[in-house]
């Protein structure tokens, strides 16, 4: 068993160390493929936020996007029934950018849909004759030059799908959850693939997801994932399954996410879709305990016992993988440094969110994900 479980840590260790140095990053300005693309087709962006309760953070999200938006560029934002101030910020916002920003509200949610993915298919509809369309989630903060780093990077390859894992922030408690995110992926995601790999890759992140116009609709569009949670998984599990190009990027140098910003707001987010994070629940709930096990039994029993006189090193030895791991995620973190020294307490949270997220969604309590 200590062999099979020190052969998982260099397994886990070499991906997060291929994943640090060979992930393709989405950076800032265009390569020389890009711009001879760009000479035979300039194609026109919709960059598109779906909203509802976003009051708080709604604005930093548009006007970064509006800052960023070049030629060709339209923003537009809507509002799904939010029950907060959002309108109204909506409305203050489009006033300060200067004709650059659309806003729309969401009508009344059909039957079957999931609220989000209601509120992205209308935007798809009102995106006007834009070649690729770019969904921002309303916690994500683009930098200048984002959306024409997408749009060069989508021209350069002929994608079809792109995607991108912005720098993920956090502060206080909910630190604890949102590590979770980069740390799972950079440890157990073959990312790297990326480099080589030109069919859509079976995963995708939802913060920045961007398509061409026409292999939007070829796959159905939202329509096609009306009731699925994960609607970013799903779409590009289908692209992938179609054989379309897609890519997933690196895009720590071009956006940041704020998800979340207090504890029960973290964990009723992740709540929603956390039982999702490998496909089946059942599966999410396997693969959580077994490194519930690998990295907060093994670890901790590890210090109690070598405090007691006895060393363990297999157990032990999960601590240098666990640190190794997150300095190959420090990249994807704006984050207090603590978190890496709480890895075992952040994961044991993810196992206990797998099991509460599988409850819920046979609840079928999640309108909005």
């Amino acid at each position: 068993m200590h062999g099979l479980l020190l052969g998982y840590d260099g397994l886990i260790c070499l991906m997060a160390l291929l994943n640090r140095l060979l992930w393709p990053r989405l950076k800032q300005g265009r390569d020389a493929g890009a711009l001879r693309a760009e000479t035979t087709q300039r194609a026109p962006v919709a960059a598109l936020v779906p909203a509802r309760n976003e009051a708080h953070q709604i604005r930093r999200c548009l006007q970064a996007l509006c800052a960023t938006a070049g030629d060709c560029v339209d923003v537009f934002v809507l509002d799904d029934e939010s029950a907060d101030d959002t309108w109204r910020v909506l409305q203050e916002t489009k006033a300060e950018a200067n004709g650059r920003l659309t806003v729309l509200r969401g009508a009344p949610r059909q039957r079957g849909w999931r609220g989000k993915n209601w509120a992205c298919a209308q935007l798809a509809d009102h995106a006007g004759d834009a070649d690729i369309l770019i969904f921002v989630d309303a916690d994500t903060h683009l930098e200048v030059g984002a959306i024409e780093s997408i749009r060069s990077a989508m021209l350069a390859g002929d994608l079809h799908l792109l995607s991108a894992l912005p720098r993920q922030e956090a502060h206080g408690p909910s630190s604890l959850l949102v590590y979770l995110l980069p740390w799972s992926l950079v440890g157990h995601v073959p990312l790297f693939l990326a480099r080589w790999r030109r069919r859509a890759f079976p995963m995708a992140i939802g913060q920045v997801l961007a398509f061409r116009r026409s292999a939007y609709y070829t796959l159905g569009g939202h329509a096609a994932v009306r009731s699925a949670i994960a609607e970013d998984l799903a779409l590009a599990r289908k692209a992938a399954r179609m054989g379309m190009k897609g890519t997933l990027l690196d895009g720590a140098d071009v956006a940041s996410c704020t998800m979340y910003t207090c504890w029960s707001q973290a964990w009723r987010g992740f709540q929603k879709n956390w039982c999702y994070t490998v496909g089946h629940p059942l599966l999410s709930w396997l693969v959580w305990a077994w490194l519930t096990y690998a990295f907060t039994w093994l670890p901790m029993c590890g210090l109690v016992e070598a405090c007691l006189g006895h060393v363990d090193l297999a157990a032990l030895a999960q601590w240098p993988t666990l640190l190794a791991v997150g300095a190959c995620a420090r990249r994807y973190l704006r984050m207090p440094v603590w978190v890496f020294f709480t890895a075992p307490i952040s994961i044991a949270l993810g196992f206990v969110l797998a099991c509460d997220s599988w409850i819920q969604n046979v609840r079928n309590t999640t309108l909005w994900s």
